[in-house]
């Protein structure tokens, strides 16, 4: 009985080791992304000046929206309890639930149009062949000769999003103060 607990527990742990999250290779894989992006768009100097404070701003705006988002979750999920009895009660959820639901949301579109407004900016400092860089960057460490497609397709939103959430890491912010010397 102990030896088939034992073999059980050789099978499952190894499963959960992969399942957790490991920061230092979150945090080494975004490295080698803002590597990446740096050497495809090859700043000058000028242009690391002007686009510093840019990408600063916008970090600073995205962490103060995830602390918005994380001082809503209580109330979120308040809201959301409600839902979860209406459903349970009366097979429909309330209007009232619903909009304690939406009002306990923090609203994305004031990000958005910041973030929109901070790319649209940044776009007058880089050059037309930088950008088309932006769009052929590779991220990541490509998988092995053999298992490459000849003509790879890239998700053209799943892209952009790497990319972007690339530009605003820390680790391009440091890359990009670097450059402006």
């Amino acid at each position: 009985m102990f030896r088939k607990v034992w073999m059980v527990a050789s099978i499952i742990v190894p499963f959960g080791a992969l399942a957790a999250p490991n920061s230092q290779l979150a945090q080494l894989r975004q490295q080698v992304a803002a590597l990446q992006v740096d050497h495809a768009l090859n700043l000058t100097q000028p242009q690391a000046q002007s686009l510093l404070p840019l990408l600063q701003n916008a970090q600073t705006q995205i962490q103060a929206f995830k602390a918005q988002r994380a001082a809503a979750e209580p109330a979120l999920a308040t809201a959301l309890t409600q839902a979860v009895t209406d459903l349970q009660a009366t097979g429909t959820i309330s209007a009232t639930t619903a909009q304690a639901v939406n009002a306990a949301r923090p609203s994305f579109a004031s990000l958005r149009a910041e973030l929109k407004s901070t790319w649209q900016q940044a776009r007058q400092i880089l050059t037309a062949d930088q950008l088309q860089a932006l769009k052929n960057v590779s991220l990541g460490v490509p998988p092995p000769a053999s298992a490459t497609p000849e003509n790879p397709r890239r998700a053209g939103f799943a892209h952009r999003f790497r990319v972007m959430h690339t530009i605003l890491s820390s680790a391009f912010i440091s890359l990009v103060q670097a450059r402006a010397g």
